[in-house]
């Protein structure tokens, strides 16, 4: 597991956050095919199904995102960090936050959308920073060194930050809710806060033809019906499972008092 995230953190300082982000939806279909090929566990249609879905949007994806090789230097971020358009973004950010956090502190509203919302809010702010400092320690491996820059801390501050509270918040959720709701919801708001982020602050689709737009928004919607059929399909395994182990429960007893 911390090689994979290694690996995803490292990607971020390579590749558009537009095309790495809807990825995500790759590690749960690969769990399906893994569990299937090695546990021998069994391969239903809705799973088949999802995973067909999931690699359609992503091949989709794959081919359709922008196809920039940018490099992130300390100047770059900076740049773009005291840009008209992060900055607005930035600011209805926090009121969008502070208003959720009001309701859900003072009025006591713990509504999974409240919940996931402000975890997708900080998770836009996770991937800038996490893009940026990976893009400054790349930058400083093959070109200059970019760790002395202010705005490498900053952006590594932004991102422990973040990524502290989003877990807070995550963990408030799976303990109201049953994970198989959470994980889909925080699947489809992380993807999308994600990719909204990485076309404000990176520019990501700047000057992009409006077809690989639409072909690749079009492949982002499989993806999410593809991760939300293996999860519900694996939620209906559990619940049977859950009933199987009740009813035997009960057999035993039954038995035991007769």
């Amino acid at each position: 597991m911390a090689l994979g995230e290694t690996g995803n953190f490292a990607a971020y300082g390579f590749a558009p956050i537009t095309l790495i982000a809807p990825l995500g939806c790759m590690s749960v279909t690969g769990s399906a095919f893994i569990s299937a090929m090695f546990l021998k566990e069994n391969l239903r249609a809705s799973d088949v199904l999802g995973m067909t879905l999931a690699f359609a949007g992503s091949y989709l994806l794959v081919n359709f995102a922008p196809n920039i090789s940018q490099a992130i230097s300390a100047r770059t971020v900076q740049y773009y960090f005291v840009g008209w358009q992060f900055l607005i973004y930035v600011i209805l950010e926090i009121l969008i936050f502070c208003i959720l956090l009001y309701f859900y502190k003072r009025k006591g509203m713990k509504h999974i959308v409240i919940l996931l919302t402000l975890v997708a809010l900080l998770a836009s702010l996770t991937v800038i920073s996490v893009k940026a400092v990976s893009g400054m320690i790349t930058f400083s491996v093959t070109d200059k060194m970019q760790l002395t820059y202010p705005i490498f801390y900053i952006m590594l501050i932004i991102m422990i930050a973040s990524c502290v509270f989003q877990v807070k918040f995550l963990n408030q959720a799976t303990n109201l809710y049953s994970t198989a709701t959470v994980v889909p919801i925080n699947h489809i708001f992380f993807t999308t806060s994600a990719i909204i982020a990485g076309i404000v602050f990176y520019k990501e689709f700047l000057g992009a033809a409006f077809l690989a737009m639409f072909i690749y928004f079009f492949g982002f919607n499989p993806s999410l019906l593809g991760i939300i059929a293996n999860i519900l399909a694996e939620n209906r395994t559990l619940t049977e499972d859950h009933r199987c182990i009740g009813s035997s429960v009960g057999s035993k007893w039954q038995s035991n008092d007769a």
